[in-house]
C-alpha cells in the first residue's frame, strides 16, 4: 500500500502544470477551511440555516453546528478530488486531468461564494 501511494503521489509530482493546478485547489480549500475557522462562533443563539418562499416561515433556524457541515465538506472535497484527478490521470490522461483540476478552483471559489453568502446571513442573528 505505501509503495503504490509513494508511485501515485510521484506521478504526481513529475506532471508540473497539474501539481501547479492541484496545489492552487489546496491552497483554496486551507483558505476557505482558514476563513470558516475564524468566523464560526459557538452561540447558544439559533442561526438562519434555510431560507424558502414556501411555507408560513421564510426563514429556518438551526443550532449553530450545523455550519460546521461546511467544514466538513471542504475537507471531503479536497480528498476526494485529489484522488479522482490521480485516477484521470491515469486512465485519460494529461488534459483531462488539467480540466478536472482547474473544476476544483472553480468549485472552490463558488464554494467560497456560498459559505460568505450563509456566514452573512447567519451573522445577523
Amino acid at each position: 500500500m505505501r509503495q503504490r501511494i509513494t508511485s501515485s503521489l510521484q506521478l504526481l509530482i513529475a506532471d508540473r502544470p497539474l501539481l501547479i493546478v492541484l496545489a492552487l485547489f489546496l491552497v483554496g480549500c486551507i483558505g476557505l477551511l482558514i476563513y470558516l475557522a475564524t468566523n464560526i462562533h459557538p452561540s447558544d443563539l439559533q442561526i438562519v440555516t434555510h431560507y424558502t418562499s414556501f411555507g408560513t416561515t421564510n426563514f429556518y433556524r438551526d443550532k449553530w453546528y450545523y455550519l460546521l457541515n461546511f467544514v466538513v465538506f471542504v475537507i471531503v472535497m479536497a480528498i476526494v478530488h485529489v484522488v479522482l484527478c490521480y485516477r484521470i490521470l491515469v486512465q485519460k490522461g494529461h488534459d483531462a486531468a488539467i480540466a478536472f483540476a482547474w473544476l476544483g478552483v472553480v468549485l472552490v471559489v463558488i464554494s467560497a461564494g456560498i459559505v460568505y453568502q450563509v456566514l452573512k446571513i447567519a451573522s445577523l442573528t
